[in-house]
């Protein structure tokens, strides 16, 4: 039997030394997994709502609507659904194009800190409000520096190939999904900018419906 796509699985059943408690820790490893996936999915959703709501996302007049009858954002819930059965249904098709993918996330991540130090960071750290850790003086440039250029570093150490000679099947597809995720939100802020508002506080009297869902 093959343990390369389910290694834990195996370890657990050298462990155990049987089919069922093999089977029993694995139930104990994917029930805080499921709970998570659910607070994460309903982040996502409320966060793509939120981004909709700002004018900052293709189609967000209609992304942004409230459904009166369950009082969430149901159309971002269901935008976030389709967006994670196809990615599921990535790794059914191809498993390269599926790690690619999620090794992706590392690199995407580490540039969106990039974007929000960056322009402080040019602004000479003069468009924010000092908050209780505020870096005084050089002391706070020197950070940001570091910070930008280490962030840089890394997001082109992540890029480069597994190996030498590559081919399309451990080729790292990081600098494609980055480089066209970044050219696309580049275009399209480019498009938006004009009519993009701007997060603003929304306050319970605000979005009563909203509120009651979070409570």
């Amino acid at each position: 039997e093959s343990t390369r796509y389910f290694p834990l699985a195996a370890i657990y059943r050298q462990a155990t030394g049987s089919a069922g408690g093999t089977l029993g820790l694995l139930i104990l490893s994917f029930l805080p997994l499921f709970i998570a996936c659910i607070g994460l999915y309903l982040t996502a959703s409320r966060t793509f709502w939120t981004l909709a709501r700002d004018n900052a996302t293709p189609f967000s007049d209609f992304f942004s609507q409230v459904s009166p009858r369950y009082r969430n954002p149901a159309n971002a819930i269901l935008l976030c659904a389709v967006f994670s059965t196809l990615l599921g249904c990535i790794y059914v098709g191809s498993k390269t194009a599926f790690s690619a993918f999620v090794g992706s996330f590392v690199v995407l991540t580490t540039l969106s800190y990039l974007t929000a130090i960056l322009p402080h960071l040019l602004h000479k750290r003069a468009t924010i409000t000092p908050g209780w850790f505020w870096m005084r003086g050089a002391t706070g440039f020197i950070v940001n520096g570091i910070s930008v250029a280490y962030i840089i570093v890394f997001i082109i150490i992540f890029c480069f190939p597994f190996s030498l000679p590559t081919n399309p099947a451990l080729m790292n597809y990081n600098a494609l999904i980055t480089g066209g995720l970044t050219i696309f939100v580049a275009a399209f802020w480019v498009y938006r900018r004009k009519e993009y508002v701007g997060p603003r506080q929304v306050t319970l009297a605000e979005n009563e419906m909203l509120a009651k869902d979070a409570i």
